[in-house]
């Protein structure tokens, strides 16, 4: 008894297997970078949290951008879990659901872009501090981060009245804004370098404290670098893929990580060098009178958190010099007053 033959016309389309496109480069990156980045978002919590246990007499304005931080962490953090809830599970049978963008994925570049620029004003404010020559350099770094943020934000109203993921003004508008991201990076961190390098004294205490604080500047500045250049490359390289999505995810991570990192070192960095005092990272102008006088053995001290245990005594000796001139009939006294002795 032979089968009648089937029509290939009459076979239900519903009834055959739908193709589900592969994932891996694109939702599976962004789901490995959401991985990481709550790791680091741990990291950044709690380093939160030790900021304001070492140190609450921080002025309000280093206070404020702490919890704006930590506040915008937060909501990337929420932003990249509903992500990847939505798309790989929501919808993990719905091709079609894949190919436009929810109000989340929508929303990251914005509060991406809001992040790197909050984190970058900190260290804006400290190479700003420094001096004058470096002044410049902050305004170049400024209006790339201004630029990052504004293509951040484009990519954003793009995403809203196109929700088609992966079109072209997307992938251009990505590549710029993360290469401005890092030509900041290099400019402030290069800046900061070059200006402890040049504080240098050759007084060993003085100069184990600057090779610190270069080596913090060199490693904050490095992780960021060398993440957003691997984002940029991907951007550049695979434009239709979401590879730099996930690495920009952990880049951002790491801005609020480097910037609580520094926060939280200094009073490591002030017990590391006797005599010196520990103070607000944003007070940098003691490393301009430091830079300008070169023979200083003081760091970062025009303010301190905590009032000393006993008030500075100075104790100030003045000796009397009595000279007789003998072609004088009549004795004639020169007081010149000389410091003997200062006990601080």
């Amino acid at each position: 008894m032979s089968l009648p033959a089937t029509n290939p016309s009459s076979v239900n389309p519903l009834a055959l297997p739908l193709q589900i496109p592969a994932l891996d480069n694109t939702f599976g990156a962004l789901l490995i970078g959401t991985f990481v980045g709550l790791i680091q978002y741990g990291w950044t919590a709690h380093q939160c949290y030790r900021y304001f246990r070492m140190y609450p007499a921080d002025t309000w304005i280093l206070k404020g951008l702490v919890t704006a931080v930590l506040v915008l962490e937060t909501f990337h953090s929420a932003l990249c879990m509903h992500i990847c809830y939505y798309y790989l599970t929501t919808n993990f049978f719905n091709p079609l659901a894949l190919q436009k963008g929810v109000w989340s994925i929508n929303l990251l570049g914005v509060v991406t872009g809001v992040v790197i620029f909050a984190s970058q004003s900190f260290f804006m404010r400290r190479v700003y501090l420094i001096g004058r020559r470096f002044r410049p350099l902050v305004a170049v770094a400024a209006v790339l981060l201004f630029g990052e943020l504004g293509f951040a934000t484009a990519v954003t109203i793009d995403t809203f009245i196109r929700p088609t993921l992966h079109n072209s003004n997307q992938a251009w508008m990505n590549s710029a804004g993360v290469g401005m991201a890092v030509l900041a990076d290099t400019l402030l961190t290069t800046a900061l370098i070059f200006s402890l390098h040049r504080s240098r004294t050759g007084i060993r205490r003085t100069d184990s404290i600057i090779d610190l604080l270069i080596m913090y500047a060199i490693n904050t500045g490095l992780v960021t670098g060398i993440t957003n250049l691997l984002s940029l490359i991907f951007a550049v390289a695979m434009p239709n893929n979401l590879i730099y999505a996930g690495i920009v995810i952990v880049a951002t991570k790491l801005y609020a990580n480097s910037m609580m990192a520094v926060l939280n070192s200094r009073r490591e960095i002030a017990t590391q060098g006797s005599g010196f005092v520990h103070t607000t990272s944003y007070d940098m102008s003691a490393l301009q009178r430091h830079y300008r006088n070169g023979a200083s053995e003081r760091w970062n001290s025009s303010r301190t958190t905590e009032p000393p245990a006993s008030p500075t005594v100075v104790n100030i000796k003045v000796s009397r010099e009595t000279r007789r001139d003998p072609m004088a009939s009549l004795s004639v006294f020169e007081e010149e007053p000389k410091m003997a002795g200062i006990a601080v």
